[in-house]
């Protein structure tokens, strides 16, 4: 059953359909009618539902909400603002929830100083700015662009398959024909026997 399962499996194995079903069984008045989770005033969710939560909107799939006052929308859902992969769409995704945040301007601040001190931001969006995996900043026209060259470096680094050795059929081995005997030839006291029977008779 999905929801006996739900403890002992990374909720990103689900599909989205599961999670939301999932996501409808963690829920109730006092207390939540899978978990048990009695509610309180400042708890109105249980454990399991917040955790669904943070994964579907690590997917995009339901809209961003602070985990915690004082904290970013990406908080708890860094994954989403690592650049991999060779699609555009997230990295679009999770720049338009940079513009949303309440705490875009102290994350520039911030970011602007530490590109001031030298250090480099790689395969990151940060404050909506996204950075390549060499530090360079990548704007937003060229994001496509930019995930065809990861695309063709994945491409690149892919190894290609070794060919597979061609069965032969099998044959009836026979074993080889031993080779004619040989003549040996008469040894010196062979002959010497001869002559010394020729000398007695």
């Amino acid at each position: 059953m999905l929801t006996a399962r739900a403890h002992t499996r990374s909720f990103g194995e689900y599909s989205t359909n599961q999670l939301r079903a999932l996501e409808r069984e963690h829920c109730g008045t006092g207390r939540c009618r899978r978990c048990g989770f009695v509610y309180t005033p400042a708890v109105r969710v249980c454990p399991t539902s917040r955790r669904i939560a943070i994964e579907l909107e690590s997917r995009f799939k339901a809209p961003m909400s602070e985990v915690h006052a004082g904290q970013g929308l990406c908080s708890g859902k860094g994954q989403v603002w690592t650049v991999s992969g060779n699609k555009s769409a997230p990295w679009r995704q999770a720049v338009a929830v940079c513009a949303q945040c309440p705490l875009l301007a102290s994350c520039t601040t911030e970011l602007d100083r530490r590109l001031a001190s030298g250090e480099k931001i790689c395969d990151q969006i940060l404050a909506g700015r996204l950075f390549s995996g060499k530090g360079d900043e990548i704007a937003p026209e060229m994001f496509d662009a930019y995930a065809d060259r990861c695309g063709a470096k994945t491409k690149r680094r892919k190894p290609k398959p070794k060919p597979r050795p061609t069965r032969r059929a099998a044959t009836k081995r026979t074993a080889p024909a031993s080779p004619p005997a040989q003549d040996v030839p008469a040894s010196p006291a062979d002959g010497q026997l001869a002559l010394f029977k020729g000398a007695v008779a």
